[in-house]
């Protein structure tokens, strides 16, 4: 069979022992084999490389044109004007 049609594949991997224990009592707690743990833990690992690549474009983003302030100054303005004083004590 050809490598690329193939849809999986297995492979071995040198992990400490402590790591494989813990990872065995939670797959079992969680009730999912092995290659579902190995796979639900990957695209974990890809969403959050996704997600922090976001997050950096987004700071940067706005370092690059930060937001105007005074839109916000405005509402919170306009909020206290028409908002009741409540006694909060």
């Amino acid at each position: 069979m050809n490598s690329k049609t193939r849809n999986s594949i297995k492979f071995t991997v040198s992990i400490p022992w402590k790591d494989y224990a813990e990872m065995e009592a939670v797959r079992k707690k969680a009730g999912v084999t092995r290659s579902a743990f190995i796979l639900e833990t990957i695209s974990a690992w890809k969403a959050a490389r996704r997600r922090e690549s976001a997050i950096k474009s987004y700071v940067a983003g706005y370092r690059e044109t930060p937001e105007d302030p005074a839109p916000a100054e405005a509402l919170a303005r306009a909020a206290a004007e028409i908002l009741p004083v409540e006694d909060w004590t």
